[in-house]
């Protein structure tokens, strides 16, 4: 049975029939430092920064130092963690869990097994640069987008 099955398979390829077995999976990738521009510049980021400070106003109102200090160092952890992120040197989990739904639509509006970081390496697939789709998805202005134009690299 396995030589008939190989048998078949080649067949259909020299004949260019379409074989679920000879289909080429289809990988979104985007470009790591645009999307950490715009995330960092989007309106998602800005209501998390947004949440932070209403806690860190609430702290003061009520003199909760240990709350203040917390806030206080969050904010510099992040914007540590940001810069590290677009130099390449620390994972962006928080991001790509943030664009999970984003993920979820292209992968199902553009016929993708999955959306990863670029490049993806290691997978014997077709890939599409979903990047500007998700620069979409994040909303980011023109500003945004010059600024990731203008990166080292590009």
């Amino acid at each position: 049975m396995k030589g008939l099955a190989a048998t078949l398979l080649t067949f259909a390829l020299l004949l260019g029939i379409p074989c679920a077995a000879a289909q080429t999976a289809r990988v979104g990738t985007f470009d790591r430092q645009a999307i950490v521009v715009a995330y960092y510049g989007s309106p998602q980021w800005a209501a998390v920064l947004k949440q932070k400070h209403t806690e860190l106003e609430e702290a003061k109102s009520a003199h909760d130092q240990k709350k203040i200090d917390e806030l206080n160092a969050w904010g510099g952890q992040s914007q540590q963690m940001a810069e590290e992120q677009l130099a390449g040197k620390v994972p962006i989990a928080n991001i790509v869990e943030a664009l999970q739904p984003a993920f979820a639509e292209i992968e199902k509006t553009s016929n993708l097994s999955s959306v990863v970081e670029a490049p993806a390496s290691g997978r014997p697939a077709e890939s599409v640069d979903v990047t500007d789709r998700l620069l979409d998805w994040l909303e980011a202005s023109e500003k945004t987008r010059e600024i990731i134009r203008n990166l080292p690299g590009r």
